[in-house]
């Protein structure tokens, strides 16, 4: 159907409930141990004008029973999302009732023959069923690649959890923020030769462009002539998160000409690493139809680095487009230079990209595996 997809996507707390007063080791255990919701097992995800994401959530299912209740926990794991369409995956027969209460709900019902058959209405140009696109499709390469980031440096785990559970809660404009920051804390602990830290890198760029996303549709519809002011209302929640920010930071500065501040402390609420962003920002509104591309591409990459394979731009067929692959590694680019992240991710994501060799293996021209 053309979308950029995304599997088991996990809702969780940061933290269980605050436990009541308890000398109990276990009472105290269980109050530090995260509070998971529910999970998500695919989220579909495709373009519409004005750089607006459209979102697709499906909830797949084997078991008869309990339809009816699961299609209310559809529909609110649908609004959570602010899906624009749900869908409930079922091997077993849709029951008239069901129909009626799933349609009263704006949620579509598949068996695994209306599945079928919704393909069959969807033609697609990419090889499905060769490789390296059919990792997408097969169960054994799925897993594998869901199962890619656990056994990672311990130290990586906060990264990890965000990749996996922040990014889905945190308010959709701190990411542009929060994933530059969880990655700078742990750069110095990722490598660019172990294909599992490059998939990670890969992932987190296409997180990156989904926030990019966020970003340009809410600069379009408030500041689409002055996308700097729009930007900066965008990363502090809008008109007033800003104003507050430049508030506190002319009182700053005025202590800090004062001399009650020294005068090393940065009073500017902007990340330092604003106007690269700005640029960022720029140079994907101008192509805005080459976002989905390079999603898809994205997501194509991360399957075959995380299942350790070599893959080359010609493999892709006519997934691959230049200009998305750019764009790409425009994001890609901009991590590296504002985490602090070695080099060797940028010149990997380019072997991958666009089959350029890697500096000093010049008898590759992918990556090393």
């Amino acid at each position: 159907m053309g979308y950029t997809t995304r599997l088991d996507v996990q809702l969780r707390g940061a933290w269980g409930p605050a436990a009541q007063p308890d000398t109990s080791k276990e009472r105290g255990k269980r109050s530090s141990q995260p509070e998971s919701f529910t999970d998500l097992d695919v989220l579909g995800l495709s373009l519409t004008g004005g750089a607006r994401l459209h979102s697709t959530i499906v909830d797949c299912k084997t078991t008869t029973g309990g339809s009816t209740g699961r299609m209310f926990w559809v529909r609110g794991v649908g609004d959570f999302f602010a899906a624009d369409d749900a869908y409930m995956v079922r091997d077993s027969v849709v029951t008239d009732a069901a129909r009626q209460l799933a349609t009263r709900l704006g949620i579509t019902t598949l068996t695994s023959a209306d599945l079928g058959r919704l393909e069959e209405l969807h033609p697609c140009d990419i090889p499905l069923d060769t490789a390296p696109i059919s990792h997408l499709f097969d169960v054994s390469s799925a897993a594998t690649v869901l199962a890619a980031f656990t056994g990672l440096d311990k130290r990586l785990k906060p990264l990890l959890d965000y990749r996996e559970f922040g990014y889905w809660l945190y308010d959709e404009h701190r990411n542009l923020v929060q994933l530059v920051e969880h990655i700078r804390a742990s750069a110095d602990r990722l490598d660019p030769r172990n294909p599992r830290h490059l998939a990670l890198v890969l992932d987190l760029t296409w997180l990156y462009l989904v926030s990019l996303c966020h970003a340009i549709h809410a600069i379009r519809a408030a500041h689409v002539s002055d996308p700097d002011r729009g930007l900066q209302e965008y990363l502090f929640g809008g008109v007033v998160g800003l104003r507050e920010k430049e508030q506190l930071s002319a009182l700053l500065a005025s202590l800090r000409e004062g001399g009650a501040l020294p005068a090393e402390v940065r009073v500017d609420p902007l990340p330092t690493y604003y106007p690269k962003l700005r640029e960022l920002i720029t140079r994907v509104m101008r192509r805005p139809d080459r976002v989905l591309p390079a999603l898809r591409l994205l997501e194509v990459l991360t399957t075959v680095t995380a299942l350790a394979q070599r893959v080359e731009p010609a493999d892709l067929g006519s997934l691959h487009d230049d200009l998305a692959a750019k764009q790409a590694a425009d994001v890609v680019q901009f991590l590296v230079s504002t985490t602090g992240l070695n080099d060797g991710f940028r010149a990997r994501a380019r072997s991958l990209l666009f089959g350029e060799p890697v500096p000093g293996t010049p008898e590759q021209t992918t990556i090393p595996v």
